[in-house]
């Protein structure tokens, strides 16, 4: 992948509504939550939702589009390069990010979060297993808790002081959704889950990634639901202390406790069955906490 450098007056010509389609639909089709949530935000933030989201999914699926860890690596590698270069005023031709270079200037994003972003992005592409729940609760703060804290930011325009509600968000959605997620992830040799919890509970982490469910998995399972239930209530606590809560970056958290009851309803079959709620729940949950002013 090269990556194309533009300056001066091309870069106003990539603000087309050709470009902010691309935007919106790789926004809309790898991240319904967020695309969703963001149609909540004011004018103002919810372009830049919208680029931070895109920007997520195009990092995310480098594992999926990638035969092996060196070429991930190039196209973090690409994504690297692409921030310095929006960074000093250049443009790069893709879509999603110059949109994510119009958000950092327009909301001031610290460049080091978005860069911890991609860094984070390169356990998706090793190959490797998670070794624990200290390493996962490290990963959720740089991946889902980062875009949480930006979300706040750009809502805001300030971050959230102090940030634990971001942090605690990340690791109840990110958890979530990793756990939703996990027949996919199996399928595709990944493995998300701290392998030292799942062998306290006597599970082989490669009896997961060969599909095999049993009671052991269940608890383990269970346990995971429950540590994702405990960030959840974490996150509300600290969102409630907030003076004036950025809400449209955190309505997410909403879906979480439906999330979490689909889970537990297909315990004995979350190797091979996707938990999903429907378009209406999804909806009607983020409306009303829209409405009542809380997650």
């Amino acid at each position: 992948m090269s990556l194309v450098v533009r300056r001066g007056k091309e870069t106003g010509t990539l603000n087309t509504p050709e470009n902010a389609r691309a935007v919106l639909e790789t926004a809309r089709s790898g991240d319904r939550d967020r695309y969703l949530a963001g149609l909540f935000a004011p004018s103002p933030a919810r372009d830049a939702l919208m680029a931070l989201t895109a920007f997520n999914v195009e990092l995310a699926r480098i594992a999926d589009i990638v035969s092996e860890p060196m070429l991930g690596e190039i196209r973090l590698q690409w994504w690297r390069d692409a921030l310095e270069t929006l960074d000093s005023g250049g443009v790069t031709g893709n879509p999603v990010a110059d949109a994510v270079g119009a958000a950092m200037r327009a909301h001031a994003l610290p460049k080091p979060l978005l860069l911890g972003l991609i860094d984070a992005r390169s356990f998706d592409v090793s190959g490797e297993a998670m070794p624990d729940m200290p390493a996962l609760k490290a990963y959720l703060r740089k991946t889902s808790g980062t875009l949480f804290a930006l979300s706040a930011r750009i809502v805001a325009g300030a971050p959230l002081s102090p940030d634990d509600a971001a942090r605690e968000a990340g690791l109840a959605y990110g958890l979530t959704g990793l756990l939703r997620a996990l027949p996919m992830h199996a399928a595709a040799g990944r493995l998300y889950l701290p392998a030292a919890q799942l062998r306290d509970r006597g599970v082989d982490p490669a009896q997961v990634l060969a599909g095999k469910a049993d009671d052991s998995l269940s608890a383990a399972l269970a346990d995971l639901r429950a540590e994702a239930r405990g960030a959840l209530a974490r996150a509300q606590a600290a969102l409630a202390a907030q003076s004036n809560t950025p809400l449209p970056a955190f309505l997410p958290l909403t879906l979480v406790p439906a999330y979490l009851q689909a889970l537990e309803r297909r315990s004995h079959t979350q190797l091979s069955e996707l938990s999903d709620i429907s378009q209406l729940q999804r909806l009607s949950r983020l409306t009303w906490a829209a409405l009542r002013g809380r997650v």
